[in-house]
């Protein structure tokens, strides 16, 4: 199980360009990109010419523009801590935290390789408002792995993730968790201290 969850977790770091000719604002075009992007990082685990540090490489290369970072720090921080954090704390958190969401799935890439007998299926596209909802279930051999991915448009820049649940539990509800465990009895500083210990959800 840890292996499944892993490969789709890479998932989220990876994207591929919209068909060409599509309203890349369209509810589709979120669709399409999250179809290419499953497809593109199971082509890079399966690549057997990749070192380790090649295939983070690569996916890093591609990830920033997919994840609207800032939104997903925020929102995980929630509403009643972000403002507690002056603009250079803001900075500082955002930077800590988007590395260790990336560390804490780049540690466990060696483990995935890509896998013969790897299924994808998706479900049916949900609309609500700006918002984009992609239902998608991966299975490896005898586990199975339940993803929503959550797209919103981001201004001037298209459609971007800002939230994955797995299982039905969101990453961002499980960080916000954690950091308001925190900061209820450590400061704003010691908190930026310990964003490297914060558990990733799905990473077990």
């Amino acid at each position: 199980m840890k292996k499944l969850i892993v490969s789709v977790i890479c998932v989220l770091f990876i994207t591929w360009p919209a068909f060409a000719g599509e309203d890349p604002l369209a509810p589709e075009a979120a669709e399409s990109l999250l179809k290419e992007s499953i497809q593109a990082v199971l082509d890079v685990l399966e690549d057997g010419s990749l070192s380790s540090q090649e295939q983070k490489e690569k996916i890093e290369a591609i990830v920033d523009p997919v994840f609207n970072y800032e939104l997903i720090a925020r929102l995980s921080l929630g509403p009643r801590n972000w403002p507690r954090l002056d603009r250079e704390q803001q900075a500082v958190f955002i930077e800590r935290f988007v590395r260790r969401l990336k560390d804490s799935y780049f540690d466990n890439i060696a483990m995935v390789q890509g896998d013969a007998e790897t299924r994808v299926e998706y479900g049916e596209m949900r609309v609500e408002n700006n918002r984009v909802h992609v239902p998608v279930r991966a299975g490896m051999q005898n586990a199975a792995v339940d993803m929503l991915y959550k797209f919103h448009q981001s201004e001037g820049e298209g459609w971007r993730v800002y939230d994955v649940e797995i299982n039905g539990v969101s990453i961002v509800a499980s960080y916000r968790s954690q950091f308001n465990q925190v900061l209820a009895n450590r400061t704003v500083e010691e908190m930026l201290d310990q964003i490297r210990t914060i558990e990733a959800p799905g990473a077990e």
